[in-house]
């Protein structure tokens, strides 16, 4: 399955020997670079600020460029070694978005603050409402097979709520068409013969497809 992640934002961790500490995350809002520190962080005991244009007696920072300790994290273009970085973390020598440097070549330094991606999810009640229909399940029949709560299912496809929890359970289904399938053979007795026949071999030939671009095999 082909599956593409867009970066869009920062989480920062401060790396001790064994555990790691979320400090806060970067994010472009309307032009301008956002970091706010987690409030967790801000509370807890012996912390350091990211850098010094972070202070720790404020929890929100913008800048119309990037801050200063994000962008010394990014090595030079000029560096001769700068393109093995590059092929070292699979990303084109040329890239320039500022967010997938820091999380890749960017990622660590000579601090103790990590940076790792944050990935937009790009999953929606039409993706669960497809692929219901793309297996020809009813609300009742998909909801037993993939142990959700029908009236649960049915406020999210009608967007009476926004199913946040549900639908992070959900996508696991629709982006992961094994599982499905797992869910199938354990509680397809509610099916026919027939439509979990169909079912099954509608999950089985998009195990390898982009599962946002599957709707073509229901025509």
């Amino acid at each position: 399955m082909q599956l593409k992640f867009l970066i869009i934002g920062i989480d920062v961790f401060l790396e001790k020997r064994k555990t790691r500490i979320h400090v806060g995350y970067l994010k472009k809002e309307n032009e301008q670079f956002v970091f706010i520190y987690n409030d967790h962080y801000l509370r807890a005991q012996n912390i350091i600020p990211l850098g010094p244009e972070f202070p720790l007696t404020k929890k929100q920072f913008k800048s119309k460029s990037l801050f200063a300790s994000f962008k010394d994290r990014i090595p030079s273009k000029e560096n001769p070694a700068y393109s093995e970085y590059c092929q070292a973390m699979k990303i084109d020598p040329m890239e320039d978005n500022p967010l997938v440097l820091l999380s890749t070549i960017g990622k660590r330094g000579p601090s103790s603050f990590v940076f790792e991606p944050i990935y937009e999810r790009l999953f929606t009640i039409q993706d669960v409402l497809d692929f219901r229909k793309l297996l020809k399940f009813t609300t009742r029949e998909f909801a037993h097979i993939f142990e959700i709560s029908q009236a649960s299912l049915n406020a999210l496809e009608r967007k009476r709520s926004s199913g946040k929890d549900l639908l992070k359970r959900l996508e696991i289904f629709v982006r992961f068409p094994t599982v499905a399938l797992y869910f199938l053979i354990i509680n397809g007795g509610i099916l026919s013969f027939n439509k979990w026949q169909n079912a099954a071999t509608v999950l089985k030939k998009i195990k390898s497809f982009n599962i946002f671009q599957y709707n073509h095999l229901n025509r």
